[in-house]
């Protein structure tokens, strides 16, 4: 995962997202739309999710792991569950104005409200081409760009709004699908939202069968059994396992732990602990693997009673 490139996206994505917030915020007022004003509102968002998206990454980079042994990692996804609260209340806002707008109709200028959301839909494409290669890998510039992505659909329900109001003089079309972009914004807000939630409860991956882990691990020869088996993510993507497992001959302890590490591996768990337990015995008053070198693993540890 390139965190430096992410944040040089993430930099110009705030950039353009921002100033075109502004413009489309006052054109939103100087045209009287709600669905231009709920999309101002809405790259608002977007700003400021990106603008947390920048910060979280930047403390991940410059993270000195003295103290938080795994890094800053978990602000990532922090600034996830963030954005999604914020897009959530969003939602309750343009439900509200457009609840107004429907007892209350407004005259709006579609025209100059047509042209304003064009400029935002191609802004939008932009940056979410820019946050697409990276969204798959970041959940904190996943987060991002389920912003964007909404936001550009919110654009589009602008202009067909426009088009409502300049060919058919139809000035509800603009509460209906301020409504509309509500319904297509829940879906993306609550996906970051559960994620972000179970990260940090450090609830097993939803991809994952912890059950299944355990009994390939099981499966190895010379281990009799497994207890306290742990399955987690520190961020998206950098899931971590740690086992007691229980060994028949602690003269193969090295060979258990590799194909522990083997098992972890195939389910794309990328830092494995492991402490190996002899059967029906207490712990030895010195680990052989002390007194020995042997093959170390990236990522992985070993120990043994």
């Amino acid at each position: 995962m390139d965190r430096r490139k992410s944040l040089k996206v993430l930099l110009i994505g705030l950039f353009l997202i921002s100033t075109f917030a502004l413009i489309e915020f006052v054109g939103g007022i100087l045209t009287n739309s709600l669905a231009l004003l709920s999309d101002a509102g809405h790259m608002i968002t977007d700003a400021t999710s990106l603008l947390i998206a920048v910060v979280a990454q930047l403390l991940v980079l410059k993270a000195k792991a003295k103290k938080s042994t795994y890094g800053f990692y978990r602000l990532e996804v922090f600034a996830a569950m963030v954005n999604s609260l914020f897009l959530f209340a969003l939602i309750g806002y343009i439900a509200y104005e457009a609840l107004q707008r429907f007892l209350n109709p407004e005259p709006v200028k579609g025209l100059q409200m047509l042209l304003i959301a064009t400029v935002g839909l191609l802004i939008n494409l932009i940056v979410g081409y820019m946050l697409y290669k990276s969204a798959e890998e970041n959940i904190n510039v996943k987060a991002a760009f389920l912003h964007v992505i909404t936001d550009t659909l919110g654009s589009v329900a602008a202009i067909l709004s426009g088009l409502a109001i300049v060919f058919l003089n139809l000035y509800i079309a603009d509460p209906i699908l301020s409504v509309a972009i509500c319904l297509l914004i829940v879906p993306s807000a609550y996906s970051v939202l559960k994620s972000s939630v179970s990260i940090l409860l450090e609830i097993a991956p939803a991809h994952l069968d912890v059950e299944q882990i355990s009994e390939d691990i099981k499966s190895i020869e010379g281990v009799k059994g497994v207890h306290d088996l742990h399955v987690w993510a520190i961020t998206h993507g950098n899931v971590v396992l740690t086992a007691h497992v229980v060994v028949e001959d602690i003269g193969f302890c090295n060979d258990i732990i590799e194909e522990v590490n083997r098992v972890a591996g195939r389910y794309g768990i990328s830092h494995t602990t492991v402490q190996l337990e002899r059967e029906n015995s207490n712990c030895p008053a010195v680990c052989p693997l002390m007194l020995s070198k042997p093959e170390t693993h990236k990522h992985s540890h070993g120990h043994y009673h």
